[in-house]
């Protein structure tokens, strides 16, 4: 497939962070809880119901909640142990994966368990949930133990670790009542996804204490997280607050007096580059840019007509103007991958 790609750096879907160092001026600035940092984001979440979220503002707050088996490294990108205690270890000849747990609690201080694991595998198979093709080629789930996975495979499949033992465990306590209930519906899955999360239970480093729909989100500091005091992949893991408060904003405008007036610590994501000179130019504010926090690209179904035809393809490459992309729509504020 051709594929013409714009790198972005600061732009509006991908992630830019800006931190106010409101201790650097604080006579000026509204100041809030020490312990509690005040996150900004342009939309209110659209669900925390883990299969049906698709948003980045829902998956940033449920990444805080449910945790996975494995992380990446967020520099090498190598995996790291997460929930689980080690590197999975593969038998070819049984073509299974076998798991060992960390011990860890749920935020309702019930222990996770490998049947917490099996559960959320066989949920996503049962109901071809968001995620469920890399679950196919999963043959069945063992639990030798309660600190014991094994996976075992119909054939290998090359995405298992990086997608398949990725996804967030669920609590088989809170969960199974609430699939037991979808499977007497017509539409089981349609129930499914339109269940609310309202009061989840995670294993996640917070959770969630308030939500005022349209105004903000307020995430606690959860004392059973595994990881408080542990050192992962040499680094030390928190959490060091003891509060996330997360505002809405309906407009950019609004978001940036926060932002320059100290109400707000950090405003995550969709900063347009006409903001960045005003907010470089603010003595308390950082603005923090990565060069890897967005793509984007056109790509063609080469399946089908007339895309098929890789002389069509070079002639749509030939004819964007990325310089025009990048100078005027991006106001240099991204790079020409090729």
């Amino acid at each position: 497939m051709f594929k013409f790609r714009l790198k972005s750096i600061g732009m509006p879907t991908g992630l830019v962070l800006i931190l106010a160092w409101a201790w650097m001026a604080q006579g000026c600035f509204q100041k809030g809880p020490a312990d509690t940092v005040r996150v900004g984001l342009p939309d209110e979440p659209r669900t925390l119901n883990p299969w049906l979220a698709s948003d980045v503002n829902s998956r940033s707050i449920l990444r805080l909640i449910y945790q996975p088996l494995y992380q990446r490294d967020p520099e090498t990108l190598a995996l790291v142990p997460w929930l689980a205690a080690q590197l999975p270890v593969y038998d070819a000849g049984r073509r299974t994966y076998t798991i060992r747990l960390r011990s860890a609690r749920w935020s309702d201080g019930r222990p996770l368990t490998a049947a917490d694991v099996a559960f959320s595998g066989r949920l996503i198979k049962a109901f071809n949930l968001p995620g469920a093709s890399h679950w196919r080629c999963v043959e069945h789930i063992e639990t030798p133990d309660d600190h014991t996975v094994v996976f075992y495979l119909k054939q290998p499949y090359a995405a298992f670790i990086n997608r398949t033992l990725q996804v967030s465990i669920l609590p088989a306590h809170c969960w199974q009542p609430i699939a037991d209930e979808a499977r007497k519906m017509e539409k089981p899955l349609a129930w499914l996804l339109r269940r609310e999360n309202r009061s989840p239970v995670g294993s996640g480093p917070f959770v969630l204490k308030q939500w005022h729909r349209g105004a903000y989100l307020y995430l606690e500091r959860n004392p059973r997280f595994f990881g408080s005091g542990a050192i992962i992949a040499g680094r030390p893991l928190g959490p060091h607050i003891q509060g996330i408060l997360i505002k809405f904003f309906g407009t950019t405008d609004v978001a940036m007096l926060a932002l320059r007036k100290g109400t707000i610590d950090v405003y995550q994501q969709h900063i347009q580059p006409g903001y960045l000179e005003m907010l470089e130019q603010t003595p308390h504010v950082q603005v923090m840019v990565s060069e890897k926090s967005a793509l984007y690209y056109m790509g063609f179904n080469t399946r089908r007509q007339p895309f098929n035809d890789v002389h069509l393809r070079r002639a749509v490459a030939l004819l964007i103007n990325k310089d025009f992309i990048v100078e005027r729509l991006l106001q240099r504020q991204g790079t020409q991958m090729w």
